[in-house]
């Protein structure tokens, strides 16, 4: 007997992440599935604004390219998205260093809004030699590892800025939890031991 129950895991993964779901009706009024081709030196910018304070409603991490916007709006939301792009390095190792590429075509642009947690696929189409990273409705086609590496230092930036901008989770309560529990450092703290006296 197969030790995933007669499923192949692999199989199943390729098919999440190249399944439409036109055939299905949308869970909500509107649903887009968008897939972004990346090849080359990738440009990604990021921008700030917001303290990491619960109240701050505001507050988000803007990863942008020139068709592409992503709002982080909690911590949750960019570990997934780091976490994805890092965790890809096996199937960007398949690809080739760089592929030639051409004049770019300013297509649509597309903006999200990313909070708390999505599901995640990663797929290598030996077909096409291309690796695949799907976040949700979004697919990431990376040709080339020059591509991918560009991409994924960004993530890995916007991780680390995360817990300085961002709450932990968008939909947090602002309240207190049980007692004594407002009192414990927040997980990402990097300081351990007593604190610094003046």
């Amino acid at each position: 007997m197969s030790t995933h129950n007669g499923r192949n895991p692999i199989a199943d993964a390729v098919r999440r992440a190249t399944h439409t779901k036109t055939d299905k009706p949308p869970s909500a009024g509107q649903q887009i599935m968008a897939t972004v081709g990346i090849a080359g030196e990738q440009d990604l910018r990021l921008d700030t604004h917001g303290s990491g304070n619960r109240k701050d409603w505001g507050g988000h991490i803007a990863v942008s390219t020139d068709n592409l916007l992503i709002y982080l709006h909690d911590q949750i939301a960019a570990r997934l998205y780091a976490n994805a792009w890092v965790d890809a390095w096996y199937n960007a190792s398949r690809l080739p260093k760089t592929v030639h590429t051409g004049p770019a075509d300013h297509g649509p642009v597309l903006m999200v809004r990313a909070h708390g947690s999505d599901s995640v696929d990663h797929v290598f189409d030996v077909v096409h030699n291309v690796a695949l990273i799907r976040i949700g409705g979004l697919t990431w086609r990376i040709h080339d590892q020059v591509a991918w590496a560009s991409t994924e230092r960004k993530w890995r930036e916007a991780s680390v800025l995360a817990p300085m901008v961002l709450p932990v989770s968008r939909y947090q309560s602002s309240k207190p939890g049980p007692a004594g529990d407002h009192d414990q450092p927040p997980a990402w703290a990097e300081i351990r031991g007593p604190r610094p006296t003046l």
